[in-house]
């Protein structure tokens, strides 16, 4: 059933950040909301760009660290994002063809939360779960 993991995703809380934040602000967000990625919203709420733990990690080594740079100066604006109807095949790929670990679920234009790499390899354990028991009880019976 294509989306099924992005829809129930969809309605967790989604953490952002503003295109005037600073990369203290965001460095404290990822710590305190134990997120990885959070995406950045201009002042008309528009999805303009992501930025990632990997992201400050690559900052901080620069000479250029300051944690008072605003995080638009490091954030991805070339966003590759997702719908309500990709398919956990099509995150897969994705994620593997991009090399990258959060994906952002918008709709028209509206962002209605973020996939990482983590939610998808946690969806295909539990399908195996599940899988392996239909087996066991088909056999047991």
């Amino acid at each position: 059933m294509p989306g099924k993991l992005v829809s129930k995703i969809s309605e967790r809380e989604c953490f952002t950040l503003s295109d005037e934040d600073t990369i203290k602000i965001a460095s404290q967000n990822f710590h305190e909301k134990k997120v990885g990625s959070m995406p950045i919203l201009n002042k008309n709420n528009n999805v303009v760009g992501i930025v990632s733990e990997r992201d400050l990690s690559r900052l901080i080594y620069t000479e250029r660290f300051n944690t008072n740079l605003p995080v638009s100066e490091i954030m991805s604006k070339n966003l590759i994002t997702c719908d309500l109807n990709t398919s956990v095949t099509e995150l897969m790929e994705i994620i593997s063809n991009h090399k990258i670990r959060h994906i952002p679920i918008i709709e028209e234009k509206k962002l209605l939360g973020i996939v990482s790499i983590g939610d998808v390899v946690n969806y295909l354990i539990e399908q195996y779960k599940d899988e392996n028991q239909h087996l066991t009880d088909f056999i047991n019976k």
